[in-house]
């Protein structure tokens, strides 16, 4: 090894040990791919002198990325028949799926360290190698003796490339060239880039036949039947005109569960068929079918049974998807939910209205009993669940209200009712259930579930979104309050306040924002409220404004982390995902755990 090797590998080397000693380094000590390796490396609290990456008995080694490499890795196996160097492949989560060529002394060294299928070599887990830290990267990487975090991977010169779906632009995977150090070649990174590229082009050949073989089988399918069908695979999902049509109609919470359901159909390789309750208490059937073609399994179809009609009978009710009277708001789910609580109203069913506090309830209630009944204010009753001990006067008080033939009732916070409560106002409902003449009774809970006596008198259930689920409803929401609280003012926000808004998670939901801008009102009676006018709370918020599926997924981690008191190993576990994941997404979503422990 030349002199000038030599001596960057005791500098590099030298470097390393001030790195775990002190935490710090000087600009230009190690490469800056490295050093920002070895920091993520520290982050993940990665042992240096240890190694025990996880094992999987359960990796795919037949994945289309694991075909569509194989005559590439075949090709290179020839070429490096009597190179003292081994060819990785690993999946995007750097599980290694397959291992080529290599002496008898290097694979025993692989071995030693567990690089090897079934393995997983991302950062999180042995720290700075060329498998993970392209994965980390998103690109190539090469990573060379002292460069290693791990001790006993310094024996070693790699070079990683990572593997991009053309037609996707998706991280598929990555390709590693591993030798001795003292073997190592600024080639192995040319090299692997190469054989990454070949690979891709095979991949998005092997893609575009599936999806042929796929999308064949949807269009016979749809001329079929005139249930809704959804077409999956791994990359892809396409829905008829029923099944969109269908779908967009259900609550934010059924869409997910079906689609999920549909998902894990999609694992199976025989035809089979599942019935789901939907958490709004519909009922479907849905009838799976795997889909073949020359590059093996496409895909799958599901035919949904039960949801079309559901639609169908929605449609026809004859409203109109648009906001009521007094309330604000156009995205999709907000419009949805106001056609459902109108619809149940026209028909005086008697309704449950679900979700977090401060999303609307009792305002629709109010909307559909003033604007849409007509009824007067004074015809609009709202009791509040009792406190302890107050039972019995609060049932006497619902059991004379339920005896008056008109108007609206409005129960708020059914689930928080003393089972004994809960169990008495059941018997009431189902006594004045029996009168010709009744008012409309909407009950209102935070918890998608009540007493299973009480439920069964709501005809119909409502789940009304978060406000960080329909965003950018905010320009209309700020209007309307503005409006309400400073009439005739003419105030409102500037575009840097309105985005400084619809940047918060809003825990509070539309509550939350109405006392949001009643403070700023404090502050600027007229004319243009600015960042400066909006409560400190406001400026510690997210960087960027998410999507509802965004939301949903940020609510699904954060919950996770609650559950495991801030543990991100066991919320990455129940979650199905990685650790790593779990830290880049609690970093983009903006998550703060205050007052959790890892």
């Amino acid at each position: 090894m030349p002199d000038a090797y030599a001596e960057l590998s005791a500098r590099t080397a030298a470097a390393r040990e001030r790195f775990l000693a002190s935490q710090d380094l000087t600009p230009g000590s190690v490469r800056e791919q490295i050093l920002n390796s070895w920091r993520r490396s520290r982050f993940w609290e990665v042992d240096a002198d240890r190694l025990e990456p996880p094992y999987r008995a359960d990796v795919d080694l037949d994945s289309r990325l694991a075909r569509s490499a194989t005559p590439v890795l075949d090709r290179l196996e020839r070429e490096l028949a009597d190179a003292p160097m081994t060819i990785v492949l690993a999946d995007p989560r750097a599980w290694v799926l397959d291992r080529r060529a290599g002496d008898r002394s290097l694979l025993r060294k692989l071995d030693a360290v567990s690089l090897a299928p079934g393995f997983s070599y991302a950062e999180q887990f042995v720290g700075t190698n060329g498998i993970g830290t392209a994965l980390e990267e998103r690109t190539a990487a090469s990573v060379s003796g002292h460069e290693h975090f791990s001790e006993r991977l310094q024996a070693l010169s790699c070079a990683g490339a990572v593997i991009r779906n053309p037609l996707r632009g998706r991280v598929e995977g990555v390709i590693d060239l591993s030798c001795w150090w003292a073997d190592g070649t600024p080639l192995m990174r040319v090299l692997v880039q190469e054989a990454a590229r070949d690979i891709a082009r095979r991949l998005a050949e092997l893609e575009s036949e599936r999806e042929r073989a796929l999308l064949q089988e949807f269009m016979a399918a749809c001329r079929r039947t005139r249930n809704p069908v959804l077409s999956y695979n791994d990359d892809l999902v396409i829905t008829n005109g029923s099944s969109g049509r269908g779908v967009r109609l259900l609550e934010p919470g059924d869409q997910l569960v079906l689609r999920e359901r549909a998902a894990e159909l999609l694992r199976s390789a025989h035809e089979t068929t599942a019935d789901l309750r939907l958490p709004s208490g519909r009922q479907v059937r849905l009838r799976y079918r795997p889909v073949a073609g020359r590059a093996g399994v496409a895909g799958g179809l599901v035919e949904i049974e039960g949801l079309d009609r559901g639609a169908r009978r929605r449609s026809s009710a004859g409203m109109r998807a648009v906001p009521l009277t007094g309330l604000a708001g156009r995205s999709p789910a907000w419009l949805e939910t106001c056609q459902d609580v109108a619809a149940a109203g026209e028909r005086r069913v008697w309704l449950l209205l679900t979700g977090e506090a401060g999303v609307g309830k009792l305002a629709l209630a109010r909307a559909v009993h003033h604007h849409h009944h007509g009824l007067p204010p004074e015809l609009l009753r709202v009791l509040d669940a009792p406190g302890p001990g107050d039972g019995d006067a609060w049932l006497d008080g619902v059991r004379s209200e339920l005896d008056r033939a008109e108007g609206t009732i409005v129960v708020r916070h059914v689930d928080r009712l003393e089972v004994a409560v809960a169990e008495a106002l059941a018997a009431e409902l189902g006594r004045a259930g029996r009168g010709a003449h009744l008012p409309w009774v909407v009950g209102t809970s935070a918890a998608a579930r009540v007493h299973d006596a009480l439920a069964e008198h709501f005809a119909a259930s409502v789940a009304v979104p978060p406000l960080r689920y329909r965003i950018h409803d905010l320009h209309e929401l700020v209007a309307l309050l503005l409006e309400r609280h400073a009439p005739g003012a003419a105030v409102r926000c500037t575009p840097a306040a309105l985005r400084t808004l619809m940047l918060s998670d809003w825990p509070g939901n539309v509550g939350q924002l109405e006392q949001t801008l009643r403070a700023a009102l404090a502050r600027r009676r007229n004319g243009r409220i600015d960042r400066a006018d909006l409560p400190a709370d406001c400026h510690a918020v997210t960087r960027r404004v998410l999507t509802r599926l965004q939301w949903i997924e940020r609510d699904a981690i954060l919950e996770a982390l609650l559950e495991t008191r801030g543990n991100r190993t066991q919320a990455a576990a129940k979650l199905g995902i990685s650790r790593a994941t779990v830290y880049r997404k609690i970093s983009a979503f903006g998550i703060r755990l205050d007052g959790l422990h890892d």
